[in-house]
């Protein structure tokens, strides 16, 4: 059971962990861990630790104590078969020895697509979240192109039941979680939603994937990935034919350098090895990554994969008027007006320096 849940990827759909070493490190989201990353994932015995708060475990004991429940349902969101669908048959389990990642059957790609506009219409009568977005730099119209979503807590739920579709499937994909009680809660509460879109950015393209950001001061980690889908190169699609990329880290980021007109990609969280074949048409690659030790370290990881091709962004720490700054959004946010100007001559100057 733990050989197909790796702990890097389970944990890594909660938090963004940076390879540090031999291990992963990611911000501790059991304690207010805001400067050095506390928690280490240890691949080799997959077991993980926090060095500020001594939680500590392995990935059940991960699950349980972030999703606040039982051994019972942590078995359950782990895929271990104590819930299986009854209207369609379990997904093929791999080989023990590979990662395992579940492969979607057509009818999770039309619940996803589907959250995708529930969500997404939620946001629209939000008028606080639309604000804060616009605070962000996602107005209206980005909002709208991009699809953005917000998880008020019940909306899926009522959609499944009016169309008549079976739960299961939710449950099986992880949009839905049923409790101890036997009640159903939506995955992504009281989150915005960023789903990666496949076939364009339009309102007939198709979700693969989705990813929360917290909206309260309450929520533990600051993004949820779906622990039952893979997790893609976030706009991987759109930049098959780009010969410049920009790479980095994280959704806002990765929804700004597209706002700038940017072809970009987000890994959410530390790189993998199909990165680079997917990025292999690229004959450029800037790597877009945060102002502090882990953004350090997952550059020089990307640098390590995509070699010459790759050029490192300098850190905006190094810039006079930017020592506030510490990733792409953050920039545009508090420099609205000149942020993309900005960022372009760090672009230069990370050229010139080649």
């Amino acid at each position: 059971m733990r050989a197909r849940n790796p702990i890097d990827q389970v944990i890594g759909s909660y938090i963004e962990l940076k390879r540090a070493g031999r291990y992963l490190r990611g911000l501790c989201p059991f304690h207010a861990d805001s400067a050095t990353p506390s928690l280490v994932v240890y691949t080799n015995n997959q077991t993980w630790h926090c060095f500020g708060c001594s939680a500590s475990g392995d990935v059940f004991q991960f699950v349980m104590k972030i999703e606040n429940i039982p051994f019972k349902e942590a078995l359950v969101r782990l895929g271990g078969g104590m819930l299986q669908p009854r209207h369609v048959p379990p997904p093929p389990v791999a080989a023990e020895s590979a990662p395992v990642l579940r492969e979607l059957r057509e009818e999770h790609f039309t619940l996803l697509t589907a959250a995708t506009e529930v969500y997404h219409t939620a946001l629209l009568q939000q008028a606080e979240l639309l604000a804060y977005l616009a605070k962000r730099g996602f107005d209206l119209d980005a909002v709208r192109q991009y699809r953005l979503g917000y998880a008020a807590g019940d909306n899926l739920e009522r959609y499944f039941r009016f169309r008549g579709w079976n739960e299961d499937a939710g449950l099986e994909l992880g949009l839905l979680v049923k409790k101890d009680d036997g009640s159903i809660r939506e995955y992504f509460s009281q989150r915005i939603v960023i789903p990666e879109l496949r076939g364009g950015l339009s309102g007939s393209a198709r979700a693969v994937y989705l990813v929360g950001r917290a909206t309260q001061k309450w929520q533990k980690a600051k993004y949820l990935g779906i622990a039952g889908a893979p997790k893609p190169l976030y706009g991987s699609a759109l930049v098959r034919d780009a010969h410049e990329v920009f790479v980095c880290e994280g959704p806002f980021d990765w929804l700004t350098l597209l706002q700038w007109g940017y072809a970009a990609v987000a890994t959410l969280g530390h790189p993998k090895r199909e990165h680079a074949q997917e990025l292999a048409q690229a004959r450029r690659l800037y790597l877009a990554t945060d102002a502090d030790d882990a953004g350090r370290q997952f550059a020089a990881t990307l640098k390590g994969m995509f070699g010459d091709r790759a050029i490192v962004l300098p850190s905006f720490k190094r810039f006079k008027g930017l020592a506030d700054v510490k990733d792409v959004n953050e920039l545009l946010e508090k420099h609205p007006r000149d942020g993309r100007a900005i960022f372009a001559r760090l672009v230069r100057y990370a050229e010139s320096k080649k």
